[in-house]
This record gives structure tokens, C-alpha cells and sequence, in this order.
């Protein structure tokens, strides 16, 4: 199942550059102002791509968790106050965060530097993340949701037909999961807190 993402960020790469989407949601409570926030360290499943190597890899791979869960602490910092736990530590109120990083692909950077625009060499990223309010029982939603579930969905994306130096959002020769899971941040942000950088807000006089 997982790997179906894959063909799910193809489909997407051929209307946009680099990024992420909601591709699933199974709760959806409308809950939003959480008092706090608390991130859990996300699991981390298949690793592939170009990591530099085996050794490298497998450095890599045991501290994906850890760093996307304190990138996502950037982002959600700018809604609540945020903090991610340790492995001895638990919340004490608010909303807890955690998930897991299901496919972190690294792509291959020589690749996307030379054919990007054929989509090749790309990266991908596929992120399910669970939200859970501590203080209060969240409703049924006729999603599977139940208990104090406020929100759970998959977020997949990647470096799509992204190609040459890349960016300040897109890898081009560069290390991609960086770059993921930033994008990946960014838009679990967005989910939680619709139009945070107010583009809706009127500044100009009404036009008649």
C-alpha cells in the first residue's frame, strides 16, 4: 500500500514544483487553538534512495525521526507554544503530535540535477501523522475517528520535476530528505492553522 505514493506524487508532479498535499484524512474534528503543543519523535519506515551510502545511510535513517520531529517544532511553534519529547517524557495537557515518516526516498541528486524535467531522479516523502488532544474527548466523525482523536491524514510529496541547482524549497543536487521534510512541516502547519500567513486579510479599500 505504501507504495502507491508513489504514483500518487507522479500524478501531482505534472501540475506543480516541489511540495507536499493531504493526500488521505481519516478524523477531521474541526478542533483548532491548542493550548500547547507536544511532538512526539516520528518512526521512521522504508528508507531508500541515495543516502551516501550504506553507512551513511543508516545514520541517517536512525535520525530522521528526531529531526523532522524538531523542524516540526519550527512550524508549529508559530501557533502554540511547542516542545518535542524525549523518550522519559510525556505531555501534560494540550496536543500531542506523532506519526510516522512511512517512505522517506532520497531520489538520486545526479539524476534530478540533469533529467528533473522527465521527473527522474526525483524524491518522495509519504508522512502519517496522528493528533491527540490530552485535555478533552473529541467526537465521532464518521471517519473511524474516536477517544480525543482531533485529527489524523497522510501528507506525500517530494522534489516532483524539480531539476539543476534547485532552490530554497527544492533539492536539485542536494541532500532531498532535507528539503522533504521541511515541505512536509510546512503543510501539517498549514493544516492546523488555515491561511497563517494571511493571505485572506484586506488591506486595500473595497473596490465598487
Amino acid at each position: 500500500m505504501k507504495h502507491i505514493f508513489l504514483a500518487i506524487t507522479a500524478a501531482i508532479s505534472l501540475c506543480s514544483c516541489a511540495g507536499t498535499r493531504v493526500t488521505h484524512t481519516q478524523v477531521a474534528t474541526g478542533a483548532m487553538a491548542p493550548k500547547k503543543i507536544f511532538i512526539r519523535p516520528f518512526g521512521v519506515g522504508e528508507f531508500r534512495g541515495a543516502h551516501g551510502g550504506e553507512a551513511m545511510k543508516a545514520i541517517l535513517q536512525s535520525q530522521a525521526g528526531i529531526e523532522f520531529a524538531q523542524i516540526l517544532k519550527g512550524e508549529l511553534s508559530k501557533i502554540a507554544p511547542s516542545t518535542v519529547l524525549a523518550d522519559d517524557e510525556t505531555d501534560d495537557g494540550g496536543w500531542l503530535v506523532e506519526g510516522e515518516l512511512q517512505v522517506v526516498d532520497a531520489g538520486c541528486p545526479v539524476a534530478r540535477t540533469l533529467l528533473g524535467r522527465l521527473g527522474i531522479g526525483r524524491s518522495g516523502i509519504l508522512v502519517h501523522v496522528r493528533i491527540t488532544d490530552t485535555d478533552h474527548s473529541a467526537s465521532h466523525d464518521g471517519k473511524g475517528g474516536s477517544g480525543n482523536t482531533v485529527y489524523e491524514f497522510d501528507v506525500a510529496g517530494g522534489s516532483r520535476l524539480t531539476h539543476g541547482a534547485g532552490d530554497e524549497r527544492t533539492p536539485g543536487a542536494g541532500y532531498a530528505p532535507i528539503f522533504d521534510y521541511r515541505n512536509a512541516a510546512e503543510r501539517i502547519a498549514f493544516v492546523l492553522e488555515p491561511d497563517r500567513n494571511g493571505y485572506g486579510i484586506r488591506t486595500a479599500s473595497l473596490r465598487r
